[in-house]
């Protein structure tokens, strides 16, 4: 059985997730234009991203800091090489994902429609929590930090990989990725 190539399949993630992120970008130019009004239009497109930032995205950079990262590590050493930025950027946009949907389970706790039709405890609840506002706020920083890391890595780091990782060290690579993730070796 032959080993699929880690590179690509990494790239293929790329394509897939910044896909997915389409909606999200419609829902946030629908929040910029029409705030609260948006929200229930764009309600599915924000859960799906939401959704996609707590499965894929994360699968995805497991797959890089524990597979990818480690044998460049190995190359160029844990401290200063270029591995070190990118395990930092994946903590920032891990960090505004998480951020992003708490603010979104907060906008969904709240309904609304019975904000307007009335109750003292609901307006407390929207005065305290997230707005169409907040949500496009941590929406588009998600956006720009995936735009930018995905950009560093095509641009810099998967090039970087294929020229110092030897044919072995990429097939070892690719299997210990496929071990982590052993239905999207069946999927194929």
């Amino acid at each position: 059985m032959s080993v699929r190539d880690p590179i690509a399949q990494l790239l293929e993630e790329h394509r897939a997730i910044m896909s997915e992120l389409e909606g999200l970008r419609r829902a946030v130019r629908d929040l910029e234009a029409r705030g609260e009004a948006a929200v229930a239009g764009s309600l599915a497109a924000l859960q799906s991203a939401g959704e996609m930032m707590g499965t894929r995205l994360l699968a995805h950079a497991h797959k890089e800091d524990e597979v990818l990262f480690p044998a460049l590590e190995s190359v160029f050493g844990e401290g200063g090489g270029p591995t070190v930025v990118m395990r930092q950027e994946h903590r920032d946009i891990h960090a505004e994902a998480d951020r992003f949907r708490r603010t979104l389970r907060e906008l969904e706790e709240v309904e609304h429609p019975a904000i307007a039709a009335g109750g003292e405890a609901l307006r407390r609840m929207a005065t305290a929590g997230a707005t169409a506002a907040d949500l496009r706020t941590t929406a588009v920083a998600v956006i720009r930090l995936l735009d930018a890391h995905f950009a560093k890595e095509e641009d810099i780091l998967f090039p970087m990989a294929r020229q110092v990782l030897g044919a072995a060290a990429l097939a070892e690579v690719g299997r210990r990725m496929e071990a982590i993730e052993p239905s999207s070796a069946s999927q194929r």
